[in-house]
Order: C-alpha cells, then structure tokens, then sequence
C-alpha cells in the first residue's frame, strides 16, 4: 500500500497520520495523542482507550480520539492489570495496550495491558471522595482538571482549573506560585491525573494529590459548572440542551439567553413532571439561587446538572445571543444520534418501507439471525465483516443492527477502516413470534 505521512497538533503533542493514495482501506496511527507524549509508535502495537469488548465475539473497540480500530482475541491472548477478559468490561473508557499481530488480513490481539499508572503513586496521595470533598471544602488547596479543554468548557467541578494533561507544559503556568500549596488534580479516573501529577512533583510540588474518582465520581452527589464557550457553541451547532433563568419575569422579559426557559426557584418543584424523562440531558441554569437551584434538580436524579459561569449581563456584554419578552413554557430536549448512528424512529420506518438503496445487515450470529431477523437483511457475524467484506453489494447504504448496538458499532468501525461509510443502531432489537421490538438503551 503507497502511504504518505503528515503531521497533525492535538493539544500540543503530535499526532501521525497517514494520507492515503489509491487505497482502499484507511490506515492511522493506533496511538493516541496523550499516548505520544511518552511513547513512540511502534509496529504492532495499540495504545488508547478501551470502548467497546464483546465476549461473544472476541472483539475489542479501541479509541484513539482520532479515530477507532477493532482488535480480536482469542483463548491464548495475555492480559494484564485485569482479573479476566469478563473484568475489561468494569475498564471501559480506561487506557489499555494492546500487543497484535496481522493474520489474514485481521488484527489479533496477542496482549491487553490496562494502563495502571496508578500503582505508581503513594495511597497517602489517593483522595477517597470523602477525603476530596472534606479538603474541598476548606478551601485551601488548588483544583485542576486535567481532561480536554471541551470537556472542561461543558462540565467542570465549581471553581476548578483547566491544566489539560496532553498540553501540561504549555498549561504549566497556571499553577500557584508558592509551590507547597496543596494541589489536586482529577480527570475521569484513568492515567491523565497521575501523568499531570508526576510532571507538578517534577517542578518541585510538594504536596500533589490526586482525585482518583474524578468527575464522573464528583457528578454522582453534586452539580458541575458550564462555561459560556461551551452554551455559545452549543446554540451555534444546535446542540440539545436545557436552559433555565431562574431571575423573575420582569428582568426575563426584559432579556434573557436564547432558548431560555423561565422558572423561578420558588416553581421548580412545581415543574418536576416538565423535565426531560432523560436523565442525562444536560440541564444548565443561571441567576440567583443558582447553586441550590441545581442541587435541587440533581435530587431528581438527573446526572448533568450546571450552573452557567456567566450571569445574564456578562453574556449580554460579550455580545452573545439575547432575546426578550416572555420565554416558552414547554421544555422541550431531543437528544441527537450520536456520530455513525441512524434514530430509531429513522430505522423503524426504514424496515416498514425498506428503500432500494439500502442494504440492513444483521451481526449477530446465525443461530441468533434463525430465530428471527428483518427480511432481505444480510447475515454477517461482527467478526467475519473484514472477511465477508467482498459480500455486501456496492452502491447500497448500509444499516447495521444486533441486540445490544455493541456489535453493530464494532462492525461499523471494521468497514470505516474498509473505507465503507455505515450507520448503526445504538439500540437493542429482539425478535418474537415474528415481531421485531426495538428499544433505546
């Protein structure tokens, strides 16, 4: 295959990929841009995050943020840092190594190594949640997030920093001069705060901790916040979200954010049943009472709660969108397919009214496909896709399903690196007395 070689920047470590010339296939580096700035890439060898496993199968999904691969297993495959192949489900999101080797045309994992930078640092430097919310709350120490500058634009931990780990020395500037100030770092659990960690002791910092639950952990008991960089693009690029001004009605009529929905404090219980049934949807709010506002709401059990850093005159004086007189009443949140998916209203009036043009093929297996399937569906295992490549008509718009969305992803990933574009059902589809059932997960 005839390659050529460009550079890209990601958060200041360099990244490697290929420009392909007359190939059919797409080929990158299975490194990811943090990976790089301790390693270098090497034949044969994976270093990202783990997204999807299926057992079934032997399959894996690795993520590299520029892209993902699918890695077999077998019997024989090592692992390490794991109790068994069943334990790398608990590691989801988790930076792995994977050791492979290329057999027919196929990526068979040889080794899978969980990244346990962990075991390097002193317990006395773990912070337990309990310990991280008691030295929270005192006040004294500096807290820094060390995932993405995205991430932390849409949900940080109320008055944390931003020192992402992948640019840690362009970031270094950040931290306090006085370099005996109790500092602690959190990301999502995984290797970014102990590598953030090590480069502060490094300077000269002498008391680092790290927060080993991270955000996730944070989230599960209080409310994040939301920087106005994030709402902004969030209103440029239509993505769902729910907005509450909480300021009463004569200041909301006299302007208020785009999209806002006005609920004054003393309603918000009142307006429960109102809230979206996806506990997931990111729900943000600003003016008085913020703060306790959004602890309310987070008893309902919604899991992305945040206060907008910017009150209402500080988002006017920025020039960002306004607009007045009364707000709408009704909260209305649609959650966007993600990336390569098709909805499932989208997949159900397809298979009503199947389109010549498009082709649904079934990965689960074919004792599985026997028991019932969607007629003139193909029948293709997620691991024979790479195979069975030759199978699948040309000029047809694929649509994959199984009955968990895991397969159907790891199969849309395998023809991506083919070079066939897909979408896959991120849902779960079962089959009975002849009836298809479609369910969101």
């Amino acid at each position: 295959m005839k390659r050529s070689w460009l550079s890209v920047m990601f958060f200041g470590s360099c990244m490697v990929l290929p420009v392909l010339g007359n190939a059919q296939e797409v080929q990158q580096v299975p490194m990811a841009a943090l990976c790089m700035s301790c390693h270098k890439p090497q034949q044969g060898v994976m270093m990202g995050f783990l997204e999807q496993i299926s057992l079934k199968t032997k399959m894996i999904q690795m993520d590299f943020l520029s892209h993902k691969e699918v890695v077999k297993f077998t019997d024989d495959t090592k692992i390490k840092n794991v109790n068994s192949f069943d334990d790398i489900r608990n590691y989801t999101g988790k930076g792995f190594t994977v050791n492979f080797q290329e057999k027919n045309g196929e990526n068979i994992a040889t080794e899978i190594i969980r990244f346990d930078i962990l075991s390097a640092v002193a317990d006395e430097e773990k912070l337990t949640p309990e310990q991280f919310l008691s030295l929270y709350k005192e006040g004294k120490a500096k807290i820094y997030d060390v995932r993405p500058p995205m991430k932390y634009q849409e949900a940080h931990i109320p008055g944390a920093g931003m020192i992402p780990a992948p640019a840690f020395d362009k970031f270094a500037g950040k931290l306090p001069e006085d370099k005996n100030t109790p500092i602690v770092f959190y990301g999502v659990g995984g290797c970014l705060s102990p590598t953030s960690s090590m480069k502060a002791k490094a300077l000269g910092y002498t008391n680092v901790k790290i927060y080993t639950g991270g955000y996730p952990d944070w989230v599960k008991s209080n409310h994040g916040v939301t920087e106005a960089v994030w709402l902004q693009n969030a209103l440029a690029q239509d993505i769902p979200h729910v907005l509450i001004d909480l300021r009463g009605k004569q200041e909301v009529a006299a302007g208020h954010i785009k999209g806002a929905i006005n609920i004054e404090p003393a309603n918000l219980e009142a307006r429960k049943g109102d809230f979206p049934a996806d506990k997931k949807a990111p729900i943000i709010v600003y003016g008085a009472g913020s703060a306790e506002a959004a602890d309310h709401i987070h008893s309902w059990g919604y899991k992305m709660v945040q206060v907008l850093a910017a009150d209402f005159e500080q988002w006017k004086t920025a020039g960002n969108p306004v607009e007045q007189g009364e707000t709408k009443n009704e909260i209305v949140y649609v959650a966007k397919p993600l990336p390569g998916t098709i909805a499932i209203a989208d997949f159900e009036k397809m298979v009503k009214n199947p389109p010549e043009n498009v082709i649904f093929i079934d990965v689960r297996n074919a004792n599985e496909y026997a028991e019932g399937s969607i007629k003139g569906s193909l029948n293709i295992p997620a691991d024979m896709v790479e195979k069975r490549f030759a199978d699948i008509p040309e000029g047809k718009e694929i649509v994959l399903y199984c009955n968990t969305g895991v397969l159907a992803e790891i199969a849309h990933t395998a023809l991506a690196k083919k070079g066939r574009e897909s979408r896959y059902l991120a849902g779960r589809v079962t089959f009975e007395n002849g009836e298809m059932e479609v369910e969101a997960l």
